[in-house]
């Protein structure tokens, strides 16, 4: 991370992926919001294989799917401009969808995700989703919307079942909490950032802790900390972080598809436990008992944190 940090050429491809971001919420132009994501887009690709140590097929796959998605935008924007009503917004929202990865042109993200880096695979998690995501809850027919939820829901519950890579998990994870931001999306501004933040904070956490396996034990102290307590706030179980940001979505929406969010959420219960399960059998044959230690922690501490938070909420 120093090493990242130290690099000039990096320190600007990140910068260019939040002035994309930036951009393209803030543009009021159709050509703004292009031209945020593009420089996003190549801002991303730096970060993806920085120092070519990576395989190169997921900044291939990446790009080919992000270059398709913008020709799609671009060509849906200058239809609109035309007065093509119909045309630009069907093919508007075809290359949004495509380049957020959502149902149903959604197949690029667990593969891309599996062989990306793990910085890579959470920033495409979290920070790249942000514009995509905002276009799409702006051009996009409410009808269509609803549908788009319900299948990432059931796509992402079912989907991540049996899976044995945790980026693929975490990738199917992610179309779940992608249905809530975007119920989330289609009601409230304040509740999506909310729902962002939160899940941001969780996959950081969990992927974190992943990426010390190659230095540490995964029982050790700190990588289990870190991906026991993101794993926990993923799983929305309450009261836990992940609960109160599922809960304002829920206080927040009249939708009958949030049945849907929640059959996926309680589905997707499986594969988190899983996961959770075999991360404290091995704290427990761990020598040291270290792992044993932080984990009982992690638990007393979120429980008094989540409990806390969700009380002054509702009062």
């Amino acid at each position: 991370m120093v090493s990242f940090v130290m690099s000039p050429m990096k320190v600007m491809s990140m910068s260019m992926m939040v002035i994309g971001t930036v951009l393209s919420v803030s543009s009021e132009e159709l050509v703004g919001v292009w031209l945020g994501m593009e420089l996003n887009l190549y801002g991303f690709l730096v970060v993806m294989n920085p120092d070519g140590h990576y395989i190169p097929e997921p900044c291939v796959k990446y790009f080919v799917v992000q270059s398709t998605g913008s020709i799609l935008m671009l060509g849906g924007f200058v239809l609109l401009m035309q007065q093509f009503v119909v045309s630009g917004l069907m093919m508007s929202v075809i290359g949004t969808v495509l380049k957020s990865g959502i149902s149903p042109l959604h197949s690029w993200v667990p593969s891309t995700i599996k062989n990306s880096s793990w910085l890579a695979s959470g920033l495409m998690l979290t920070w790249q989703k942000v514009a995509p995501l905002v276009l799409l809850s702006m051009i996009m027919p409410l009808s269509g919307m609803w549908l788009v939820i319900g299948l990432m829901a059931m796509i992402g519950a079912l989907g991540g079942l049996n899976q044995n890579s945790v980026r693929v998990m975490s990738a199917y994870s992610s179309f779940v909490h992608t249905s809530w931001m975007l119920l989330g999306l289609t009601w409230s501004s304040v509740v999506f950032v909310s729902y962002f933040l939160v899940y941001s904070m969780s996959v950081g956490l969990f992927f974190y802790g992943c990426s010390l396996m190659n230095k540490l034990s995964m029982s050790s102290q700190l990588s289990g900390a870190a991906s026991g307590m993101g794993l926990l706030m993923l799983m929305g179980m309450p009261p836990f972080l992940g609960f109160l940001a599922k809960v304002l979505v829920f206080l927040m929406t009249s939708s009958s598809v949030i049945v849907l969010c929640i059959v996926g959420s309680v589905i997707s219960l499986k594969y988190y436990i899983d996961f959770f399960y075999s991360m404290v059998m091995k704290s427990l044959t761990d020598k040291s008992k270290s792992g044993v230690k932080s984990m009982w922690m992690l638990v007393i501490i979120m429980n008094l944190m989540g409990g806390v938070v969700i009380l002054v909420s509702f009062l």
